[in-house]
Order: C-alpha cells, then sequence, then structure tokens
C-alpha cells in the first residue's frame, strides 16, 4: 500500500485548489455545496453529528481524493448509497472541468436523502443524475452502459459490496471503495466467496484507512461460509 501524504484535520477551503488542482470556480461549488449540507443536516441527518465540524477534511477532501485514481477517459461513474453524496458531489464537481464528458450518477435509495442530492445538484450547476432506488433495483433502462468506475463510502463491509455491484444490470470495469481500518479483515472474508484482483492505496484523511481498487471480482461460492 502506497503511502500519500496525510491532509491536516484543519484544513481550509482556501488549500483545495493547491491540494485538489479544483478552479475558483469549483471551490465555489463546493462551497455551496457544503453550506446546503450544514444547512439540510439541522432536519435530516446526512452525516454523522460528530464530523460536522471537519466536513472540509471528514467529507469533501475524503471524496476527492479518489480523483486521483481516475483516468481522464470515464464516461460513467455511478456512486451507489451516495446518502450525503459522498464522493459522488465533490467528484462531480471536479469532473466538470477535468473530465467534463464524465457523467456522475448517484444512487439512493432515501427519499429525503436523495431529495438533498438533487437541490444540491441543482444549486451546484451540476449535471448529475440521481435515482432514487435501491442498488438492486437498477434495471438496464437505468443505467443503459456499464460504468467505467463503481465508487462508494460507508456503505457496507465488502462481501455486501460486491453482492451489490454483481446485482447491478451491467458489471462495472472497476469499483474504487473508500474503507477503514477493517478493511484487510473485510478482505479475508470476501476472498472466502470472490476471486479478487485488488490494489490497497493509502487513505489521504485516515490514518489507517483506504482506497480499495478492484479491478475483477469473481464469485467462486455463494457464501461466507465456504472453506478457506
Amino acid at each position: 500500500m502506497t503511502p500519500n501524504r496525510l491532509i491536516r484535520e484543519n484544513i481550509t477551503p482556501g488549500e483545495l485548489p493547491e491540494i485538489f488542482n479544483v478552479s475558483r470556480e469549483s471551490l465555489e461549488k463546493l462551497q455551496t455545496y457544503v453550506t446546503e449540507l450544514l444547512h439540510w443536516q439541522a432536519s435530516i441527518n446526512l452525516i454523522s453529528p460528530g464530523t460536522v465540524d471537519q466536513v472540509w477534511h471528514r467529507h469533501v477532501c475524503d471524496g476527492l481524493q479518489l480523483a486521483d485514481y481516475l483516468s481522464g477517459d470515464e464516461n460513467l461513474i455511478i456512486d451507489i448509497g451516495s446518502g450525503a453524496g459522498i464522493p459522488g458531489i465533490p467528484l462531480a464537481i471536479w469532473l466538470q472541468e477535468a473530465i467534463p464528458n464524465a457523467e456522475m450518477v448517484m444512487i439512493e435509495s432515501n427519499s429525503k436523502k436523495a431529495a438533498f442530492l438533487r437541490h444540491a445538484s441543482r444549486v451546484c450547476k451540476l449535471t448529475t443524475r440521481i435515482i432514487n432506488t435501491r442498488v438492486e433495483l437498477l434495471g438496464k433502462s437505468d443505467l443503459h452502459q456499464a460504468a467505467d468506475v463503481c465508487v462508494a463510502r460507508a456503505l457496507a463491509p465488502l462481501p455486501a459490496l460486491l453482492d451489490l455491484t454483481a446485482k447491478l444490470p451491467f458489471r462495472p470495469q472497476r469499483m474504487l471503495f473508500l474503507k477503514g481500518q477493517d478493511v484487510d479483515v473485510e478482505l479475508t472474508k470476501a476472498t472466502k466467496c470472490w476471486n479478487i484482483s485488488f490494489s490497497k492505496h493509502s487513505s489521504r484523511t485516515q490514518q489507517n484507512g483506504c482506497i480499495l481498487e478492484i479491478n475483477e471480482a469473481e464469485r467462486v461460492s455463494k457464501d461466507n461460509t465456504a472453506p478457506d
């Protein structure tokens, strides 16, 4: 796992252009997103209350760091279980200038959270698509093609994430999952059922976290009771 330089917890918005190569216009959109996120947080539990004071570090930077693992040739990126829009909305803001032809689709089953995602996308002037349904209920008419990249954060342990992505109407070409300190335990459980080609990249926001990049996942057993 290649180490990356950790981003300070007390990072200020003004530092993001240098760290993530975002323009002033993109920074303004990120600030608008954070303003709306905190406003809606008062009535909808979008993020953990304990992380409100570190919203730029724990949420915005956490999502933006995935940009380092995009090739620039993506046409479709899907964020499953998008919740408050992390990593989907920060990435969508970054994509508008970096990969303008890429489409960000966010899948969220909770109607109130989906409403927030639509509102945030509208006020930030993003060309995202929000689909208010469960991942396993998506049809080919929803996505039309395989995603170049599927992203997710804090949605489920890895075995369950792989089960979900297997139910997508088209298999994603790559997966980028933001994971915490239990990633090795999750990988051990997952490899009882799946052959996985993966890489681990050090998180820039969590000392023990990582970005799990999966290039291939093939099921070899139906459940986690399979022998080692």
